[in-house]
């Protein structure tokens, strides 16, 4: 029985020969295709932007918080 088709999308796009190589390097150490490889690699970049987007909200909501208690002083 074959494999449930995976709902993804093909991209195409061009990059530097040495960022390939890059690439395939670290896939083949990691034992992973390349389409694998750099599904990871941008999920792991947009969580790190995510959780770094939502950090910035929670200090500037403190802050916000703290300069209104002190201007209640």
């Amino acid at each position: 029985m074959p494999r449930a088709k995976k709902d993804g999308q093909h991209i195409n796009c061009y990059i530097d020969r040495t960022l390939c190589e890059r690439l395939k390097a670290y896939a083949d150490e990691k034992g992973q295709t390349m389409t694998m490889a750099l599904e990871r690699i941008l999920k792991q970049y947009f969580e790190s932007e995510n959780k770094e987007a939502i950090d910035k909200d929670d200090m500037e909501a403190l802050c916000s918080d703290e300069f209104e208690k002190r201007k209640g002083l």
